[in-house]
């Protein structure tokens, strides 16, 4: 059983999220539009932003888990050490939840402590290739933040105490117990793919999203590198079911279905409901999908760029996160390529569809990706 998309296994493996699904990259995404260069860019001030970046991505890293504000917060501003001290206590009660988040903050002081300092007068010369001076200023400002917020960041890890065996035992226990999150954490640091896989696919038969994703996502990768023709039919049907929760299931549902990854005929038409839903929910891969993948290819120029539109101000806002430099590339990017050569009404056209779009879907893309003005518990 092989995919309509010769290569597809090694760009799931290349995913940068859980082995996402996700679209193949294009051959000019690089390329420079006329904008600022390095040497003009005034970096803003753009600490308070940067605190709203690392609420996001601290709200969706613990995302289901109703972790206390409280806690995010102190993420957000570096001091990991507070947010431990009360998770530990919560944790040590009996929380299931707090000593998963506990997991997931020690997995990201670890990344924390190993980032490397970036150069910044060269990340700073590369986007002002890319984007418009005032876009420039911004993003200097963003890399500016974070370099004021990772020695920070660093020191609150190092302060935190973390008890790792009691934090290890009780996640055990609570997998062998059935619980289906704790079961699911543990397999993501499992070796054993015996163990790991009867782990997820028993919290999956418990209907715990996150599991179904995981399980979909595997199988995919099996199918793709003939390991697996039994089951594919599940891939569809879990991360159908994990997307009433999760946007991200829904873009890679809407991929897999455009591509037939999952032994299916390819079909980009019924795919494309599936995306644009996740887009409403603001999930920051569908923008970049419906660019690049065949589902995207049944809207129309001028729906495609409103969409973009629309991303591109809800990662101003805050919503994508700490990946923010990131999404402002790609969305500068991808609106230059739709506004090249395109008549004015169009962009006229687009530009009103987008801003209808953002009094319909921005209230319900803000709430699901945490970067309301009272964003809900994880």
């Amino acid at each position: 059983m092989r995919s309509s998309l010769p290569g597809f296994c090694a760009i799931l493996l290349a995913a940068t999220c859980a082995h996402a699904i996700e679209a193949p990259k294009t051959q000019n995404e690089t390329a420079p539009n006329e904008a600022a260069h390095a040497g003009n860019v005034v970096p803003t001030d753009e600490a308070r932003f940067y605190e709203q970046l690392q609420r996001v991505t601290h709200w969706r890293n613990l995302r289901g888990l109703h972790v206390p504000q409280t806690a995010i917060d102190d993420l957000a501003r570096g001091h990991a050490d507070r947010a431990v001290a009360a998770l530990g206590d919560a944790a040590a009660k009996g929380s299931e939840e707090a000593n998963i988040a506990l997991v997931r903050i020690q997995h990201w002081c670890s990344r924390v402590g190993s980032a490397r300092p970036p150069n910044l007068e060269e990340q700073i010369d590369k986007l002002s290739s890319i984007l418009p001076p005032e876009r420039a200023a911004r993003a200097a400002g963003v890399l500016h933040a974070e370099a004021a917020f990772m020695p920070r960041a660093v020191q609150g890890c190092r302060k935190a105490s973390f008890d790792y065996g009691a934090i290890e035992d009780r996640l055990r226990e609570a997998a062998d117990a059935g619980r289906p999150a704790s079961a699911t954490e543990l397999a993501q640091f499992t070796r054993d793919p015996r163990i790991r896989d009867a782990l997820l696919e028993a919290a999956a038969k418990k209907g715990y999203a996150p599991a179904m994703y995981a399980v979909a996502t595997r199988r995919v990768i099996d199918v793709q590198r003939a390991e697996r023709t039994e089951d594919v039919a599940s891939i569809r049907l879990y991360l159908k079911q994990a997307g009433t929760t999760m946007p991200k299931a829904k873009v890679d549902l809407a991929n897999c279905m455009a591509l037939g990854c999952d032994g299916h005929p390819a079909d980009a038409s019924s795919a494309r409901a599936f995306g644009i839903d996740a887009a409403r929910d603001g999930e920051p891969t569908a923008f970049l999908s419906m660019a690049r993948m065949p589902w995207g290819g049944r809207m129309s120029r001028a729906q495609l760029l409103a969409w973009q539109y629309f991303g591109d101000r809800l990662n101003e806002a805050g919503c994508m996160g700490d990946a923010y430099i990131v999404h402002a590339t790609g969305f500068a990017q991808a609106i230059r390529a739709l506004t090249q050569n395109a008549e004015e009404a169009l962009v006229e056209k687009a530009r009103e569809q987008a801003e209808q779009l953002w009094k319909d879907f921005s209230a319900r893309a803000m709430k699901e990706q945490g970067c309301s003005a009272t964003p809900p518990a994880p």
